[in-house]
């Protein structure tokens, strides 16, 4: 007989429908476990004995690998979990991470923003609301949390909000900023607070980024604000909306952006939403795109793929993994692909609006099905989590989607693309959720899906040695 005890950091949890895992010190882990799996982990009390003896082959396995991997060590006399470490179960849904926009406002004024930002009339939450959503993702299991905007550096409370998520030992995970307001005085109260997120700064190409934000200069801060960052050892990202004068920049900002030391660029067309709609003029259309990137691409791979890039829904080239990917192909395009949720996106995370609603995703707020969704001071997160529209939107089956629309059921590619992305099909107008992603389904039905698996054979093979990750940072420009 042997006792063992959870290492520090560790703590036994459940969810409804999840009711056996292990959160890891690493907020952005938990583990779950079927349950006979489970009596072995729950048993890591320091009061219970365990009789290896009378484990099955299974049960031994994962005890020796707890222990081996210092999860759990031997118990010394009395020695039993914290309190904060004992078993504790939800009754809501699992979600592990949480975007929350904390204010509307933004001290900038793009053209393309959905959320018409510099013109938002609402106003921004008050500090006892603030703390309230915080109590209710707290309760709800919820330790992960990226905060954004309109600008979040702009919110009244944004140090108040920074408080009283270190109080409750959550995580900021990503801070999302037009990098305006990123100073040094910011950088030190965030460390002060031992907070160390990544940062998620938009940039439009090389001499287009002040034309799309609408405000002179916002190029030469967000540059500074890359470098700041890296100088101070935060990691950086960023995404591009593409248009029609900014497409011919992709080889100069991709390796400007790398130079400065970011690690991820995700481009998207941009959208005929907000205050953008009229100006048709300055859009490029999705095919456009993918031919501009297509003819782009082997000059990134004569680069030397120098950072992570999503190129809008047809390639993903992924350094960390070394791999390249269609990110509009959403599921295997097998039998018992219809069985899989129709956004995966939604599984473990959330959006929460500025005037607190609570979303599947950022995409849908100020939509016309943004209404449809409750408010976190109407109803409480345990009751959105377990009973609510929005639990409904997270549990739907992508077989649901296709099955909803003619135009799916016999289409050769519906088990790849399962009917699309669930806000696209919305958009700003549509409150069907289960409707078609007319994008993605062009996508498929127009050749670009036998373009992307043609370019994802043609450059798998192209990545550059581990060994060569560094950057030239002596070529960031003053």
């Amino acid at each position: 007989m042997s006792r063992y005890v959870l290492n520090e950091g560790y703590a036994l949890r459940g969810w409804k429908g999840l009711p056996f895992a292990l959160r890891y010190p690493d907020p952005h882990k938990t583990e779950f476990f079927d349950k006979e799996s489970y009596r072995v982990v729950y048993a890591l009390d320091g009061a219970h004995d365990i009789d290896e003896a009378a484990l099955s082959q299974r049960q031994r396995n994962l005890l020796r690998y707890l222990i081996e991997h210092d999860v759990a060590v031997p118990a010394e006399h009395g020695e039993r979990l914290e309190p904060w470490q004992e078993y504790k179960t939800f009754p809501g849904m699992y979600k592990s991470s949480v975007q929350w926009s904390i204010t509307g406002r933004c001290n900038y004024n793009c053209r393309h923003c959905f959320m018409s930002a510099p013109d938002y009339k609402g106003e921004d939450l008050s500090m006892e609301q603030c703390v309230h959503i915080l109590d209710e993702l707290a309760a709800n299991g919820i330790g992960v949390i990226s905060l954004t905007g309109g600008e979040p550096l702009v919110s009244p409370h944004f140090y108040g909000i920074l408080d009283e998520i270190q109080k409750r030992g959550m995580l900021v995970d990503v801070l999302y900023s037009n990098g305006a307001p990123v100073n040094d005085t910011l950088l030190d109260e965030l460390e002060r607070r031992g907070m160390h997120p990544n940062f998620h700064i938009s940039f439009d190409g090389v001499g287009w980024h002040d034309w799309l934000r609408g405000e002179t200069g916002a190029e030469e801060e967000a540059l500074r604000a890359f470098k700041l960052l890296h100088a101070r050892g935060f990691q950086t990202t960023s995404s591009m909306c593409l248009h029609r004068h900014n497409i011919g920049t992709l080889r100069e900002t991709v390796n400007l952006l790398a130079s400065l030391g970011l690690v991820h660029l995700k481009m998207n067309v941009a959208s005929p939403t907000g205050r953008w709609k009229n100006e048709t003029e300055h859009f490029i259309t999705q095919d456009e795109a993918n031919q501009a990137i297509l003819d782009y691409i082997p000059q990134y791979i004569e680069d030397g793929m120098p950072l992570s890039v999503q190129f809008c829904g047809l390639l993903d080239f992924d350094r960390e993994h070394r791999r390249i990917q269609i990110p509009s192909r959403k599921y295997s395009g097998i039998a018992g692909a219809e069985k899989q949720l129709a956004c995966g996106a939604v599984r473990d995370s959330m959006y929460i609006s500025p005037n607190g609603r609570i979303l599947p995703c950022m995409t849908m707020g100020g939509t016309a099905a943004d209404p449809l969704f409750d408010s976190i001071f109407e109803k409480s997160l345990e009751e959105i989590l377990t009973e609510s529209y929005y639990r409904d939107t997270c549990l739907l089956k992508m077989g649901a989607c296709i099955e909803h629309n003619e135009k799916c059921r016999d289409c050769q590619y519906r088990l790849a693309c399962g009917a699309g992305c669930r806000a696209c099909a919305c958009g700003e107008t549509e409150t069907d959720y289960l409707g078609i992603d007319e994008e993605t389904c062009h996508f498929f039905l127009s050749g670009w899906y036998d373009k992307a698996k043609e370019a994802v054979t043609q450059y798998r093979d192209c990545f550059p040695p581990e060994s060569n990750d560094e950057h030239n940072y002596s070529a960031v420009p003053d």
